[in-house]
């Protein structure tokens, strides 16, 4: 039992999407609702509602507010606060959600039930790492984008990683959904899909900071491969101990990472808009105090780093005075008994140059060169000595296919000519290439017949409880290309809605007509699993994402290969704007204020290799117009690897 007042649960919501106040204030209404509370209303400055011993104050203005929610439990109370700011002159918006137990009270600290719900509503950050709403489902090749995430020096939070257990796959991904829910907000759960996925994080990461079967880890930020704590920094829960203690060790994991960020100092420019809010929302401030607060204060000196200047220069040989030219130079006194003279007046010392800023630069470059550069390569040593062997391995293995490559061009060259010799032979193998591509789209026709054939039966099997015989099932549609999808999709799909990307693909059917059926004919499969998927969603039938609708959905539904799926971009992509703004698409204003939205969910019709076609989408299922939004088919957007 819990016997002092304490901070149990606090989030830092950074958003981009604005105004945020229209989504928490839904959100928040939502919750509260269920509790027996109104809905908060828009415009009305200051509200309290009390619903028995529960009671809500709401403050709000046009550029900020806060919602204070108490409600006893045990012999005290928990009291659920949200305050935010509008974003405002480059400031990106924020929330700021906490939970406070006040008295003696006995509870669990999990994430206000709210916050899954408002983080589906946008991109929602602290720092630079994107806080999802469910457990992030990481296939063998997002591998790279989560090892980046935890590796990330800057990242505030922490990431739960759940390692599927070969004894019980669907435990595993229930303990990551039970875990992003409890923990929402203040972590990151990432859930990895299979073996293969699980095997190239641990290679990527070292075995000192490894998990697997079944296992649960969480990497706490910053972390620092080189230190030799930081295995111990970072605990792991074996998958022996979860299977034998189930849900109270999955409390404890929540408990600690919850625990350990409600601790967390908020960086400056929140903690002072913070209190700026607090002025403002009682009336003893301007709104455009908000501005002058987000804005950091003058810099301070710090003496310690004004001390290691200090004694750098003091090592720094400084440049000498210039010698004076020879007709300057005094003529020196006679020698006097075989001693030379003493001046009667001795000319003052001249005052020592002052280095102008070039000079003092080449100086200062000089010494940490000569005299510093043992302790560079000491550190150096530091850093790369616990993975040093890793990477003389991946030497010698990218030095054994350079040497295989190297000989086959050595062999390529050794025809003189080459042009005539490999004519005929590039030909042989064009024609053989348009041949298997028809064979294959030949065979991926009759799978996807026979996949429809299998998806009828066993709807009406789920329908009737007995066997079907004699049936063919239903007619699939053979697009000959991407115009003719589009044209029969936005006919006959009424939860898909398409923009505008005609231009995109039919330029997909011009570039590469050998393949033209094929990908029209997996686009096709997409469109209409998220067809199933929209309907099922938007009428409550179903609860998760596009991801879970494929790997985990009822019988009988139309899917695609989830391997085919990436709901997340890369944090390069997703902040660079030369890479954001080719991923932003027009939706109604209902969706999103201002008619557009960044889509990171994107299907692969092609997975690896070039081309690499693409479908970009939106997911509003749960939302407003229970629709998904379709704002790109075609090849692969720029990124950092075609850029």
């Amino acid at each position: 039992m819990k016997r002092r007042t304490e901070q149990l649960y606090q989030a830092l919501l950074r958003d981009k999407l604005n105004p945020i106040s229209i989504r928490l204030r839904r959100t928040f209404s939502d919750w509260v609702e269920a509790k027996g509370l109104p809905r908060i209303e828009a415009g009305v400055p200051r509200a309290e509602h009390t619903a028995g011993e529960i009671r809500l104050t709401v403050r709000q203005s046009r550029d900020c507010g806060s919602y204070t929610l108490e409600e006893p439990s045990g012999a005290g109370s928990l009291r659920t606060r949200v305050v935010y700011a509008e974003a405002m002159n480059g400031v990106t918006a924020w929330a700021i959600v906490t939970v406070d137990q006040l008295g003696e009270t006995e509870v669990q600290p999990y994430a206000p039930g709210f916050v899954p719900a408002y983080l589906r509503t946008a991109h929602v950050t602290d720092g630079r790492t994107h806080l999802p709403d469910s457990a992030w489902v990481v296939s063998e090749d997002e591998v790279d984008h989560l090892t980046g995430e935890v590796l990330d020096p800057q990242r505030r939070v922490p990431i739960i990683v759940v390692s599927p257990d070969e004894r019980g796959r669907e435990e595993s991904r229930e303990h990551a959904d039970y875990l992003a829910t409890a923990i929402a907000g203040t972590a990151v759960v990432a859930f990895l899909a299979d073996r293969r996925t699980q095997d190239r994080f641990n290679r990527a990461l070292g075995n000192q900071l490894e998990v697997y079967g079944g296992g649960i880890r969480t990497y706490y930020g910053p972390l620092n491969p080189a230190d030799p704590r930081t295995p111990f920094l970072h605990p792991v829960t074996g998958g022996p101990t979860l299977r034998s203690q189930g849900r109270a060790v999955l409390d404890r994991i929540a408990d600690r990472v919850i625990g350990e960020t409600a601790r967390r100092a908020l960086p400056e420019d929140v903690q002072r808009m913070r209190s700026a809010v607090y002025r403002v929302l009682s009336g003893r401030a301007e709104p455009s105090e908000l501005v002058q607060a987000a804005h950091s204060p003058p810099p301070t000196v710090d003496p310690a780093r004004e001390e290691l200047r200090r004694k750098l220069l003091a090592v720094t040989v400084q440049p000498a005075a210039a010698e004076p030219a020879p007709a300057e130079r005094p003529e020196p006194e006679r020698a006097v008994n075989g001693k030379p003279a003493r001046a009667e007046n001795p000319p003052a010392a001249a005052p020592a140059a002052t280095p102008d800023l070039a000079e003092l630069v080449d100086a200062v470059a000089d010494t940490v060169v000569t005299k510093l550069k043992g302790e560079i390569e000491a550190a150096m040593d530091l850093a790369i000595g616990t993975r040093e062997s890793e990477i003389l391995t991946r030497i010698r293995a990218l030095d054994d296919r350079l040497a295989v490559v190297y000989r086959m061009l050595t062999e390529l060259r050794g025809t003189d000519p080459p042009e005539a010799r490999h004519a005929e032979e590039l030909e042989r193998l064009r024609t053989e290439n348009e041949l298997l591509w028809e064979e294959y789209g030949e065979a991926d026709a009759i799978a996807r017949k026979q996949a429809a054939r299998i998806r009828w039966l066993e709807r009406r099997l789920a329908e009737a409880g007995q066997q079907v015989h004699g049936v063919t099932g239903e007619d699939v549609f053979e697009p000959e290309g991407m115009r003719e999808m589009l044209d029969h999709a936005r006919k006959s799909l009424t939860h898909v809605v398409i923009g505008d990307t005609d231009e995109a693909a039919a330029r997909l059917d011009l570039d590469y007509p050998e393949q033209r059926r094929t990908w029209a004919a997996k686009a096709w499969d997409a469109l209409c699993a998220l067809e199933d998927f929209a309907r099922a969603r938007s009428s409550g039938e179903f609860a998760g994402g596009f991801y879970d609708w494929c790997a985990n959905g009822p019988a009988g539904r139309r899917t695609i290969s989830t391997r085919m799926i990436a709901m997340r971009e890369s944090r390069t992509v997703v902040t660079r704007a030369k890479f954001s703004e080719p991923r932003t698409f027009r939706v109604p204003e209902s969706v999103a204020p201002g008619g557009q939205v960044m889509m990171e969910a994107h299907i692969k019709l092609r997975p690896v290799g070039y081309p690499a076609p693409r479908i970009y989408f939106y997911d509003d299922s749960g939302g407003a117009t229970g629709r998904v939004y379709v704002g790109y088919i075609g090849d692969h957007l720029p990124n950092t690897r075609t850029n």
